[in-house]
């Protein structure tokens, strides 16, 4: 009998996503406190108040997000569709930032944004938009 083998993965694709222990709760821990802050964040832009330290601790969450998705996937990430959601997600921060009559438009588009990709099937969220797609992408 001849020893059965995966079939071979197209250059690029890695075998799976690279895990440590406590992953799972980093990631929710991050998750959890980025919406907070895009929240706290919002919310001052949407009254009229000073942000305070808000928008820093947006910031700060979101690279830890990014960071674990770096670990994980490595420098494929960027060419992922949810990879290319968070450049833009940084692109709509940073016009707001610098347009304040846009503030608010860019925190909406942004949040909503986040919200779409985190919630699309891995398929969608993995899809890549140059070379194969990711390890999520490819599940049956």
């Amino acid at each position: 009998m001849v020893p059965r083998t995966a079939p071979p993965r197209p250059a690029g694709v890695p075998a799976r996503a690279r895990r440590y222990p406590g992953q799972r709760a980093l990631r929710i821990t991050l998750r959890t406190a980025h919406i907070g802050c895009a929240a706290c964040t919002l919310g001052a832009a949407l009254h009229g108040a000073e942000a305070g330290l808000w928008p820093a601790a947006l910031v700060l969450t979101g690279a830890g997000i990014v960071a674990d998705d770096l670990y994980r996937y490595g420098g494929d990430w960027l060419r992922f569709l949810q990879g290319q959601v968070v450049l833009l997600k940084l692109g709509l921060a940073t016009l707001g930032a610098a347009v304040p009559s846009l503030l608010l438009p860019c925190l909406w588009a942004a949040l909503i944004l986040g919200g779409v990709i985190s919630h699309a099937p891995g398929r969608v969220r993995q899809a890549a938009l140059w070379g194969p797609p990711g390890p999520c992408a490819n599940r049956t």
